[in-house]
């Protein structure tokens, strides 16, 4: 765990484009690896569908938004209670 906080501080550290891409290609990283690589505008698609999808969800009351200071605190509970 030690190597990932070293990571996360050195990456907090860029600038915000090279942080974001740095996300971009950790975010591609999870997808499998089929040779069926994402041009930008597929990515950028694919996206568009989803968060299209996600607000559908929202006008339909199907989900219900959480407040983001209130989400970060659910985040480091969880993660403290994981180091325990």
């Amino acid at each position: 765990m030690i190597a990932v906080a070293t990571v996360f501080e050195q990456a907090l550290q860029l600038p915000d484009a090279e942080r974001s891409e740095l996300l971009s290609q950790l975010l591609r990283s999870f997808e499998p690896d089929d040779d069926d690589e994402l041009t930008g505008s597929e990515w950028e698609a694919a996206w568009a569908t989803e968060i299209d999808d996600r607000v559908r969800e929202l006008r339909e009351g199907r989900v219900e938004l959480i407040d983001g200071d209130a989400a970060l605190a659910q985040v480091r509970a969880s993660l403290a209670a994981r180091r325990r």
